[in-house]
């Protein structure tokens, strides 16, 4: 089979990949709530509003909610988001967000999404938002229709450079944190 010609047929072909996962009942993906080891460090900063790019089941804000702390969830292909729209293109106003998460979501982009979802990112926070990131460097064990869920395997310091594009990193571990560049 070849490889799709437009960069919104390769987008296409990733989401179905996750709509396949979707419909599998193993319980091997999308099973856990990847944030929530960084609850505490997003609570910390007593968010009004949370923006969670990539949630999948949308378990982080679940739980934040019952904290009673407010946001959304937004991913590509999982009907449990608050909202289905890809991390490069949000249908949300600008500045809304006091605190950005992502957890494991920004390695399952095309590489070309990379630094867009970076800017929507920066785009939803408000001035002097936080952001609370984890990302994988490592291929998935994980593979749908064939293919490896991680189609942007690089090393920290390739996505470190990136973010430092949009945001300043304050602690590196185990969570990327920080703030958004004015």
């Amino acid at each position: 089979m070849s490889a799709p010609a437009t960069i919104d047929d390769r987008r296409e072909a990733e989401r179905q990949k996750y709509l396949a996962l979707g419909k599998r009942t193993d319980g091997r993906y999308g099973s856990s709530n990847h944030g929530r080891r960084a609850m505490v460090s997003v609570l910390l900063r007593q968010p009004r509003f949370v923006v969670d790019f990539g949630c999948g089941s949308n378990d982080f804000i679940h739980e934040l909610r019952r904290r009673g702390a407010d946001g959304l969830g937004i991913d590509f292909a999982d009907d449990r988001a608050d909202i289905l729209a890809p991390m490069h293109a949000v249908p949300l106003a600008a500045g809304i967000a006091d605190v950005v998460t992502s957890f494991d979501a920004l390695e399952h982009l095309l590489p070309e999404d990379i630094d867009s979802a970076l800017a929507e990112m920066r785009r939803v926070a408000r001035p002097g938002a936080a952001f609370v990131l984890s990302i994988s460097t490592r291929p998935s064990r994980i593979t749908a229709h064939g293919d490896n869920l991680h189609p942007t395997v690089r090393p920290r310091s390739w996505w470190l450079e990136r973010i430092a594009r949009v945001g300043q990193v304050e602690r590196g571990s185990p969570y990327i944190e920080g703030v958004f560049n004015a």
